[in-house]
């Protein structure tokens, strides 16, 4: 993984300065959001493959609700809860959301930099999971997919039928375990361009 792209999405702007500026000079790629809405936009925008994510954001919806999201249609990128919220029943609805972590601030430096460096260990190992998982036929069309192929432009180019090319995106995202969403795959492959 050539750059690791970490999404900071906190609504107090110094503490997301803060913890951008270290992860940083720690050589990570970030971007802030202070905001839900800004940061489904920035999702999509920034892909990255790391969150920590805030649970007060000062709105209706909270980082919870951002992880649910996020969950839903971007299953592959991962989720830290870094809050002051201790109170059992909010860290019994951010676990239902499967974080790779919980954080209760104040954070200290040494406490960011362990905890993300084992979660790109984690993300890391799991994309060469996938490596593992698809034949090479469905890991060659997963990498047109990411270019942004059409199944019928995949089928012309590898000289299969374009019946062949959508069996095997079916089984793809059977084996990433994928949601029925529209464009799931197209999704998860951009996402994952570098594996």
């Amino acid at each position: 993984m050539a750059e690791r792209r970490i999404l900071i999405l906190e609504d107090e702007m110094l503490q997301a300065l803060d913890l951008s500026e270290f992860l940083q000079s720690e050589g990570y790629v970030t971007e802030i959001a202070d905001s839900f809405e800004s940061g489904v936009h920035t999702v999509n925008e920034f892909k990255p493959h790391l969150i920590i994510c805030d649970i007060n954001l000062k709105a209706t919806n909270t980082g919870i609700d951002f992880a649910k999201k996020i969950n839903k249609f971007y299953p592959h990128i991962e989720i830290i809860f870094i809050t002051a919220i201790t109170k059992q029943s909010i860290v019994n609805e951010a676990q239902e959301t499967e974080p790779l972590n919980y954080i209760v601030k104040p954070w200290k430096e040494e406490q960011i930099k362990v905890t993300v460096h084992m979660a790109f260990q984690y993300i890391e190992s799991k994309n060469k999971d996938v490596k593992e998982l698809l034949t090479m036929s469905e890991y060659k069309i997963l990498k047109l997919v990411a270019k942004q192929y059409s199944s019928k432009e995949i089928a012309d180019l590898l000289f299969v039928s374009e019946k062949t090319v959508k069996n095997h995106r079916h089984n793809i995202i059977q084996k990433l375990n994928l949601s029925n969403e529209p464009n799931c795959l197209l999704r998860w492959a951009i996402q994952h361009s570098e594996i």
